[in-house]
């Protein structure tokens, strides 16, 4: 199989995307060849020598789309490319619908998020199958849909080099937007430092659109009045290769989303061995090898009273329990959401099979 794989972003720096160079690699070692094409193309490098890739820029919307139909017509006729993933934006895969159906390539997509909208509709109605990481993460009733978990790459998180910091660090990660509910955490922190607890809070990950940074605004007042001080670290956007460190020296992660779908934030915590309180009501399903124990990982959306006591109880858990804890955390992971699986069963459902 010769893989056309379709994304935003191939760079093992971003701080959303790094993760797809990794993804990436895995493909590779399961088919022929494999050609990224992405909007931007950054860090590439430990890319096997079977993958190429193909930049179009952000510059011009007519110049991007011509530029595209270009490189979609390249790589699905005369170089042969027989099988497309587009991965999370179903526009890629409507767009290479044309040439794929004109030389017999089929066409994928990977979609993971709880929004719908018409182009979603179209893409999954058109693609041959529409991969997923949960039943909750495509909202679409669609015999094309195929749940396959997420692809989390162990060897990224989780490597014991620094341990929980002392005092204890709360660590939420995700962009500063409404969805993600940064300030019901701030207040959950709030709550705790005003009972008595030495805790800090790191906020990772910044703003993309212009509403972003003016909930940002919104956080940092929300900050100011808090009273937390130096006890909170906003950090920004983070890069891929660099968020690791922040899982490693946290207690405890929360996860306020209302997104509904997977968090991946989430199986990053639990792939570093960190234990998480989270909202979302994916998660339960998720951590159901705990044994009923997963509710104590559960809040209610927006009541930061109740996140608070869920990371009371997690901070004061024994030493013993909290590592038996991380490593059913990982163990999980690593049985349902590890990119290598992952990578093994997108390639047979491609190719017509099953791992």
């Amino acid at each position: 199989m010769k893989l056309l794989f379709l994304t935003q972003v191939l760079d093992a720096g971003d701080a959303v995307l790094g993760f797809v160079p990794r993804w990436v690699e895995a493909l590779a070692a399961r088919v022929e060849r494999v050609r990224v094409v992405a909007l931007e193309v950054g860090d590439t490098a430990g890319l096997p020598a079977n993958v190429d890739w193909r930049e179009i820029g952000r510059r011009g919307v007519l110049r991007r789309y011509w530029r595209y139909r270009r490189v979609l017509g390249e790589a699905l006729g005369p170089d042969g490319y027989d099988a497309v993933l587009a991965h999370m934006v179903p526009r890629y895969a409507l767009l290479a619908q044309g040439p794929a159906r004109r030389h017999g390539a089929r066409v994928y997509l990977w979609y993971t998020h709880a929004a719908v909208d018409a182009r979603l509709v179209r893409a999954s109605n058109a693609v041959e199958k529409v991969f997923t990481a949960s039943a909750e993460s495509l909202r679409i009733d669609t015999p094309r849909r195929v749940v396959t978990g997420h692809g989390i790459d162990l060897r990224h998180f989780g490597s014991r080099e620094e341990g929980p910091a002392d005092p204890p660090r709360i660590l939420a990660v995700g962009r500063l937007t409404p969805a993600k509910d940064p300030l019901t955490v701030i207040e959950a922190v709030r709550l705790l430092v005003a009972a008595g607890r030495d805790l800090r809070l790191d906020l990772v990950g910044g703003g993309l659109t212009v509403a972003d940074k003016a909930y940002g605004e919104r956080v940092r007042q929300a900050l100011a009045r808090s009273g937390l001080g130096e006890r909170v670290a906003l950090a920004g956007e983070v890069a891929y290769r660099d968020v690791p460190r922040w899982y490693e020296r946290a207690s405890v992660v929360v996860n306020a989303s209302f997104t509904g779908s997977i968090d991946k934030v989430v199986l990053e915590a639990m792939a570093s061995r960190r234990p998480f309180v989270s909202c979302n009501e994916a998660v339960p399903p998720l951590v159901g090898a705990l044994g009923g124990r997963e509710r104590a990982l559960a809040f209610e959306k927006g009541d930061a009273a109740d996140l608070a006591r869920r990371i009371a109880a997690l901070l004061d858990l024994p030493p013993m329990q909290r590592a038996e804890l991380g490593e059913e955390l990982r163990a999980i992971v690593a049985r349902d959401h590890e990119v290598e699986r992952l990578a093994g069963r997108l390639v047979a459902e491609m190719a017509g099979g099953r791992p």
